[in-house]
């Protein structure tokens, strides 16, 4: 759908979309990505700090993204989500109450506008 112009005729593997196996660092570096998807539900949890607890809570997000950036990798990863008062990503309840908040989100956008 995305790359029409890729022929995967006659090769059963790729028209099952078995193409991503193609990306090396998958194998090769895997925490590539998880690293990605850790910030990503980091990220989340600061989006609805600022924008979804309540007036005045934006600057008490910024402040604790500041506070997270002004001591870079100077900790494992952890210990930096806690400096941060962040959650845990590596916790399921996390990512299950962080990716509510952005479906709710999105389903409330008219995206007939667009």
């Amino acid at each position: 759908m995305y790359l029409p112009y890729y022929d995967y005729d006659g090769n059963d593997f790729l028209e099952a979309g078995g193409r991503w196996q193609k990306q090396s660092h998958i194998y090769q570096d895997p925490f590539y990505y998880i690293d990605y998807c850790l910030a990503q539900i980091c990220a989340f949890q600061f989006w609805s700090k600022a924008f979804n607890n309540g007036k005045g809570q934006f600057e008490n997000a910024l402040k604790d993204y500041v506070k997270l950036c002004s001591v870079g990798g100077s900790m494992p990863f952890i210990e930096l989500v806690k400096y941060a008062n962040l959650e845990s990503p590596f916790e399921e309840s996390v990512i299950k109450k962080i990716t509510d908040e952005v479906e709710v989100y999105l389903d409330g956008i008219d995206d007939s506008a667009f």
